[in-house]
């Protein structure tokens, strides 16, 4: 049962998330959407993009946990430091800022110059990953171990990966919606 209470609780925070999104992107322009508080610094289209391109990385191996196809490797089964990376990430991508990341090339932005239905993409996205979050009921996401498919020597258990992907999601959601609050921010 309390598996059930933290997918419960897991998948509000998505939808949550997909509401402020909603809320507070949803009728952009693509010059607002694609706009840069400087060249180093992401739109509000790239932080929705990371996040769409890191929540999908994840969809095979969720796939294959939810179709009972999935094997732990010798790494997942084995490595000592499964507890330590999934704490480690969790207290890292907190969803309110602490310290500042470079996220993983893999992850990163292609561009910003996204349409304005890019923000359906990213909604769509999100709607997907909660459909697996919440497929995995019945699975022991605390002795399910997968591998990070940024860094394929770091494991973690489902259960962390939920738990820190889903503030990893308001992180970057917040994020946005402090490029919309700046001052040189286009009107419209």
């Amino acid at each position: 049962m309390k598996d059930q209470n933290f997918i419960d609780i897991t998948i509000q925070k998505g939808k949550e998330a997909k509401v402020r999104v909603e809320q507070e992107f949803s009728d952009m322009s693509p010059e607002q959407l694609n706009w840069k508080p400087s060249p180093t610094r992401w739109s509000i289209a790239e932080c929705l993009e990371h996040l769409l391109i890191s929540d999908s990385s994840y969809f095979a191996s969720l796939e294959k946990v939810i179709t009972g196809t999935y094997r732990m490797s010798f790494l997942e089964r084995y490595s000592p430091l499964t507890s330590f990376w999934g704490k480690t990430l969790t207290d890292q991508l907190q969803e309110d800022v602490k310290k500042k990341m470079k996220a993983p090339k893999k992850f990163s932005p292609t561009s910003s110059d996204k349409p304005p239905d890019f923000v359906q993409d990213y909604l769509e996205n999100l709607i997907t990953f909660l459909d697996y979050i919440s497929k995995c009921r019945e699975i022991d996401i605390d002795k399910t171990i997968i591998t990070s498919p940024s860094i394929r020597i770091i494991t973690y258990s489902l259960r962390d990966a939920f738990r820190f992907l889903m503030q990893h999601e308001h992180r970057h959601i917040n994020q946005a919606i402090r490029v919309k609050y700046m001052d040189a921010f286009p009107k419209e």
